[in-house]
């Protein structure tokens, strides 16, 4: 079963193994999928409620492209001075943003929605360039360090006030808010009572426990191949995935190819690699580690994942599959051969 940057691999499970249950929706921009292994049917439909719930209310509170969410009323009010008083989850998860571009030195930038509406990645849109005066001065508009958190005003209240320094800057949550979901998704079902499931939005992937006693198992994409190819496959258990690659959205323009992985530093797609795998504790730690790691890209990257306690599978930008030395012997590679850039 093949879900964007991942292929996870489910093998039949004998008739005496516990129900497996799987639901899929359409949600924040890809397709949700929820697994769940054992209990009552009565019990994974509020199993699958209470995961799904988590994906709306992030959708709710943090998606820009909605003019009613939390995170729009405080781009609307970038560099008027006011903070913008906002809920709990979304003060955390921007303190997270911020707290990833530290770690990244800026290769994972919350702010990076400055840039939006320049670079348009679509089969239905003529390849074209950003005007490059406009993007070099929507560029300065990038940076982590701009945005300033305050205590509700109210005593008691919950929630924080958040505000952007400067005028034209834009607050984007695409980076981390699917990783996000998926762990409130986590920890809706682990309070049910849930060990053995898998949540999936994307790329980016939880797998707790097994499946019929066997570790769930995951695919890495061919970034050059067909959508259902296979460089290599793991074994995962109560851990996070996360794939960014530039094969999904992108355009190829006079024999090069564009795609909206963009380096914060240049505000141009990253060159580095073709795709990036992190496994980590958590997934949006695997969500903003993956981007930064595809940023850096080679052994340099591999280093940026494990100094966060993660791991990391790379595909150069050449097509050589790298992998940080605590994966290497666990990575089972399928012999794709590398191929030329393109």
């Amino acid at each position: 079963m093949l879900l964007s940057a991942l292929l996870v691999v489910l093998t039949v499970s004998p008739s005496s193994s516990p129900p497996v249950r799987t639901e899929t929706r359409p949600m924040m921009g890809t397709y949700v999928t929820v697994t769940l292994v054992g209990g009552t049917r009565g019990e994974a439909r509020e199993g699958f409620a209470a995961a799904f719930s988590a994906f709306s209310r992030v959708n709710e509170v943090m998606n820009e492209w909605r003019p009613d969410s939390a995170l729009s009323a405080v781009n609307r009010q970038a560099g008027d001075g006011a903070f913008v008083t906002v809920p709990e989850d979304l003060c955390a998860a921007l303190r997270r943003g911020v707290l990833g571009a530290k770690q990244t030195e800026g290769l994972f930038d919350p702010t990076w929605a400055a840039l939006r509406g320049l670079w348009r990645f679509g089969t239905d849109l003529s390849p074209t360039l950003p005007d490059p005066d406009e993007l070099k001065q929507r560029c300065a508009l990038i940076s982590s360090r701009d945005v300033e958190f305050a205590p509700a005003p109210k005593a008691g209240a919950a929630g924080c006030g958040v505000r952007l320094k400067r005028a034209g800057m834009q607050l984007g949550l695409g980076g981390l808010a699917k990783g996000w979901a998926v762990d409130r998704a986590v920890e809706k079902l682990r309070a049910l009572g849930f060990k053995h499931f898998f949540v999936q939005a994307g790329g980016d992937f939880y797998a707790a426990g097994s499946k019929a006693g066997r570790p769930w198992k995951v695919g890495i994409r061919d970034p050059r191949g067909e959508p259902d190819s296979v460089l290599a496959v793991l074994e995962v258990s109560n851990a996070a995935f996360s794939t960014s690659g530039d094969y999904e959205n992108f355009f190829l323009l006079d024999g090069k190819r564009y795609h909206h992985i963009i380096d914060p530093r240049t505000c141009y797609p990253a060159t580095a690699s073709r795709s990036a795998t992190l496994l980590a504790p958590s997934a949006v730690d695997a969500e903003v580690l993956t981007k930064a790691v595809f940023i850096r890209g080679g052994r340099e990257g591999l280093a940026l994942a494990e100094k966060h306690g993660a791991a990391a599978v790379l595909v150069t930008a050449d097509g050589q599959l790298l992998a940080s030395p605590s994966l290497d012997k666990k990575l089972r590679r399928t012999g794709a051969p590398p191929q030329p850039p393109r």
